[in-house]
């Protein structure tokens, strides 16, 4: 996060201030107080309309005028207020960008990959969370479309498939993480990434297997329709779903219920990996080890599944590639709306780590 702040113009939505309420050009003065274009233009010798023209380099105003002015602007502390003059210009390029849970890892590594791009051209980037809410997202939607965006891109994003096609109707917006028809979408095959994991709990014969979902959550769906199907022909395996969220919390109420039980599963695969770190919580106070006493599977691969301490098998898929890939998809549709839409799917991979030693056997 820390270089996506750096790297790019970043503004939270719930804290930007109306730029329409402020003069276009407000700068600080040599005593503190926030001055105007009148104030350059009086100190300069000219008129507002010759200090607006100067700021923009405008041919209109001659080279001595235009040097003056800036002089003058920059005794003066000027600065440039950016949002009056996306409002102003004909075209612009700021883009928001609306992540459903700021706290999970793999939305600042997609982020990264939106922001970080080959030639330098960092793209102005409002960001806002929907904080796991709906209501919330919608929101921020305001918030963004008050700003006039170039194009929205959606992260995991809560609502539902109607609602972000009508907003696709109105400006370019890719989804990530679902597919959704007439929108420009980029996800990981959830499918094949489930069934993979699947195939990994299947092979020590587990018969008490348990799968804790993502609830609503961009791709859980399709994550448990895949892996309930691999065990669908298996009567010898006594299958438990529990709702989750995507979310640590979620993962340690649910493993919870299911520690608490006469005969604990064996195996258990966590939607995504802030619930499976959920899952071990759990399992500590349950004085039981994850590859030892059970074994575990999440969903993401995120940074702290490599770690020694944790070493989490997981499914992975790059999130940087997703990321550079939402904002191809967003730049194309602002450059042609009439464009096909397009779903690009990303491949995912089994990695296979502690958690899961009995798989290994």
């Amino acid at each position: 996060m820390k270089r996506f702040t750096l790297l790019c113009q970043v503004v939270i939505a719930t804290e930007i201030h109306d730029a329409l309420s402020l003069d276009e050009s407000l700068i600080r003065g040599s005593e503190n107080k926030m001055a105007t274009m009148d104030d350059i233009a009086a100190r300069a010798g000219v008129s507002r309309g010759a200090v607006s023209l100067a700021l923009r380099r405008s041919p209109k105003i001659s080279a001595k005028t235009t040097e003056h002015i800036f002089k003058v602007a920059s005794e003066m502390g000027y600065r440039p207020n950016l949002n009056a003059s996306r409002l102003a210009a004909k075209d612009f390029s700021t883009f928001g960008l609306l992540v459903s849970d700021l706290h999970n890892p793999i939305m600042a590594d997609i982020l990264d990959g939106f922001v970080m791009t080959d030639d330098g051209d960092i793209p102005d980037t409002y960001l806002a969370s929907g904080f796991n809410s709906a209501k919330t997202e919608r929101a921020m939607i305001d918030s963004f479309l008050s700003h006039r965006v170039k194009g929205v891109v959606l992260l995991g994003s809560l609502l539902p498939d109607d609602e972000i096609r009508k907003l696709a109707q109105q400006l370019p917006t890719v989804a990530v993480g679902r597919s959704i028809d007439s929108v420009d979408c980029v996800l990981v095959d959830d499918v094949l990434g489930g069934r993979l994991a699947a195939d990994h709990i299947q092979k020590p014969k587990h018969t008490h297997v348990a799968h804790i979902d993502g609830g609503d959550g961009a791709g859980a769906a399709p994550r448990k329709t895949a892996f309930l199907n691999v065990f669908e022909s298996n009567d010898a395996v006594d299958l438990t779903v529990l709702k989750g969220d995507y979310t640590q919390e979620g993962g340690y109420r649910c493993a919870s219920v299911l520690f608490s039980r006469p005969r604990p599963p064996s195996a258990i695969f966590a939607a995504n990996d802030l619930t499976a770190l959920g899952v071990l919580g759990a399992a500590r106070e349950f004085g039981l080890i994850a590859g030892k006493h059970f074994d575990l599977v999440g969903f993401d691969d995120i940074t702290l599944a490599a770690y020694d301490y944790i070493s989490l098998t997981t499914i992975s898929y790059s999130r940087a590639d997703m990321g550079r890939i939402a904002r191809e998809l967003v730049q194309r549709r602002c450059s042609d709306v009439h464009a096909p839409f397009q779903t690009i799917e990303l491949p995912p991979q089994l990695i296979v780590r502690k958690t899961s030693n009995s798989s290994l056997d």
